[in-house]
């Protein structure tokens, strides 16, 4: 008996469907394996984006504006770097706005005239510690697994030291914020850099390994440490710097060096971070969000080509091995890194973590929005909880 015409089309039209799922997928999830390169693990240390105009500027204040798009930080509170390019400022609140454009108040420097494009650092400082700070300190090397790699030595007068760990594609200058606070407490600080930095050596892999090799780089640091005096360390690190320190505490054969760490905006489960930032993209060619679930296919096919083990570079949910006091800042409008990764952190943890949520602040900008609270903070914790 002849098969009925319309289960022949039926059959056809699901044959048809499948493929363009598959198709779907398989293209999908390969492009956007490769945007997970590309973004994420290819090694392009950032620099300043100048996406601001200048509109109007005397030596009180300056008014900004967008030069594609909205900028959130451009109308976030707070003090935040001027940069452009042979020059540098400081501004400070937001005290005006009006159609899209901010004027806000100059802190100190001289801010370059109307037409310049500049853009908002939240390093605040550049340079080294004295030149931006009038901070004395050592240019030494740290001899680590791949080769020298420069640091930051800022003598101090305990027993305990802190090591502070900058962020993926970033640099040294993001610890310029909290040497000062660090320092009036008395602790040497050193301020380092690992693989991949441009001064140091590269990763074989040749990608960013979010923790899972740099956290050598750092046993290094600890090791230079510990062999000049110091009892205990104490772990800053911002962004991946955080992964770095968590990845060290969990793979150290002997992590007791560590007395605490201070984790800021700290990206400790990738993968979240990698959905997080899909969820915020669209699909090449049409305007509709990308599903999750394509993202987990992009996932795994980075997995596979690229050699990423996503469950070892989740922190959050490794980290309840952790037995040393925690301080994280997290700012609530953070676009790059999801706070609930902090907030699976502190949850798992609770009697050794404590999670300081900072409203109006993006990735790392906790201590650019509100200054007081996060040196008050930092400074109790310091103080009293991890001792030395």
């Amino acid at each position: 008996m002849e098969e009925p015409r319309w289960h022949v089309v039926r059959r056809w039209l699901l044959v048809a469907l499948f493929g363009l799922v598959l198709a779907f997928y398989v293209g999908g999830g390969w492009y956007f394996s490769g945007e997970i390169r590309r973004e994420a693990l290819d090694v392009r240390p950032s620099g300043p984006t100048y996406d601001l105009e200048v509109v109007a500027a005397d030596d009180e204040l300056v008014t900004l504006r967008p030069l594609d798009g909205a900028d959130p930080t451009l109308t976030r509170p707070g003090i935040f770097g001027l940069t452009w390019p042979g020059g540098y400022a400081r501004v400070g609140e937001v005290v005006a706005e009006r159609d899209g454009e901010v004027t806000r108040i100059v802190v100190d420097g001289t801010v370059p005239g109307v037409g310049t494009a500049v853009g908002l650092d939240p390093f605040v400082y550049e340079g080294d510690p004295e030149t931006a700070l009038g901070i004395p300190f050592r240019e030494v090397t740290i001899p680590g697994p791949l080769g020298e790699m420069p640091a930051w030595w800022i003598l101090g007068g305990r027993d305990f030291w802190v090591i502070q760990i900058h962020g993926k594609g970033s640099s040294r200058e993001e610890a310029l914020r909290t040497i000062p606070v660090i320092r009036e407490l008395g602790y040497p600080q050193l301020v380092i850099t690992y693989r991949n930095d441009p001064e140091a050596p590269a990763d074989p892999s040749g990608f960013y390994q979010y923790g899972a090799t740099e956290w050598e780089d750092l046993a290094a640091a600890v090791d230079f440490a510990a062999e000049r005096g110091a009892e205990k360390v104490i772990l800053v690190g911002y962004s991946t710097g955080a992964s770095i320190a968590a990845s060290y505490m969990l793979r150290a054969e002997d992590p007791g060096m560590i007395a605490g760490a201070v984790y800021d905006a700290p990206n400790l489960d990738m993968g979240a971070t990698i959905d997080f930032g899909a969820s915020q993209r669209t699909l090449p060619l049409v305007p509709l969000p990308v599903p999750g679930s394509l993202a987990e296919v992009a996932k795994f096919l980075a997995a596979l080509r690229y050699d990423v083990n996503w469950e070892l570079l989740d922190y959050a949910k490794l980290g309840g091995q952790v037995r040393v006091p925690v301080l994280v800042f997290h700012g609530l409008e953070d676009t790059t890194v999801p706070i609930e990764s902090s907030r699976e952190f502190a949850d798992r943890q609770p009697n050794f973590v404590k999670l300081i949520e900072v409203p109006r602040a993006g990735h790392v900008q906790s201590w650019n929005v509100d200054t007081e609270l996060y040196e008050n903070v930092l400074s109790d914790f310091l103080r009293f909880e991890v001792g030395g």
